[in-house]
């Protein structure tokens, strides 16, 4: 079987914990590239934050962003896909949130504002990005995303309870042990991945995704072979297909020789 299109993931697969790529998974990815195999990054950084990747890898088809609320071409710069959190929503997300000291960030497309400084100083380490610092935002417009940040037990029991109360009304996942993300209902990257696959018109036996959280769970349902890094949570691994390598041994270069090799 030829593969035609592989996604994967950024954060703790693609990149090491220095969040750089390392020389074997960029060299497996450009080898691929060039016998005509498409690459997606996908993640849940937003857009600013994931574009100097593309031109590191060279890989130019569209962004799947904050987890699939937005897809974004980084050569024409459109906009293919885009979903908020309902207005009404989000602000009982973010009443919740302050009411019960979490601490949040809310992200505007490119534009995040926080209520702490420890979390600006994350998303400019990790992201790039200088985010607004606020004790408590009043909502004007429709967020992209609500994420949590927090010890990870207490993530853990915040996940359950906003999934629980929010099953039908939005997209609750973790990225990370320490992160809680809420989106639109309609949201995820495996909803990015699919609308993708249907405008380049390839089959689902035709698509890997590599991921190593769950938030990269809804891709492996899309995808006809899911891959899950070593470092990857049980869980995770228990929905995939192969367990590769953790991400500071080159699992991505790993599956793509193992699974793309002629």
């Amino acid at each position: 079987m030829r593969y035609k299109l592989v996604a994967v993931d950024m954060d703790g697969t693609l990149l090491n914990d220095d969040h750089k790529v390392s020389d074997k998974n960029r060299e497996a990815i450009n080898k691929f590239a060039n016998q005509g195999v498409n690459f997606i990054l996908a993640s849940g950084r937003p857009y600013q934050s994931l574009y100097p990747y593309t031109k590191e890898l060279e890989v130019y088809l569209p962004l799947v962003t904050s987890n699939g609320s937005i897809v974004k071409c980084p050569l024409t710069k459109n906009i293919y896909h885009n979903k908020q959190i309902p207005l009404e929503l989000a602000e009982e997300i973010l009443e919740y949130g302050y009411n019960n000291s979490y601490g949040m960030s809310l992200y505007f497309g490119d534009k995040v504002i926080t209520n702490q400084k420890s979390i600006a100083e994350v998303h400019n380490d990790l992201e790039g990005i200088t985010a607004i610092i606020e004790e408590k935002h009043q909502l004007r417009e429709e967020p992209t995303k609500i994420l949590f940040s927090g010890e990870p037990k207490k993530m853990l029991e915040l996940f359950a309870l906003l999934a629980e109360r929010y099953e039908d009304k939005l997209y609750i996942t973790q990225s990370d042990e320490e992160y809680v993300e809420v989106m639109n209902l309609e949201v995820s990257k495996g909803n990015a991945l699919k609308y993708m696959m249907n405008r380049m018109n390839i089959e689902k036996e035709e698509v890997i995704a590599i991921g190593n959280n769950f938030n990269d769970v809804a891709m492996f349902e899309i995808a006809g072979l899911s891959i899950a890094m070593a470092n990857s949570p049980e869980g995770v691994k228990e929905k995939a297909d192969f367990v590769t390598k953790t991400n500071l041994e080159d699992g991505v270069a790993y599956a793509l020789e193992r699974f793309l090799a002629e």
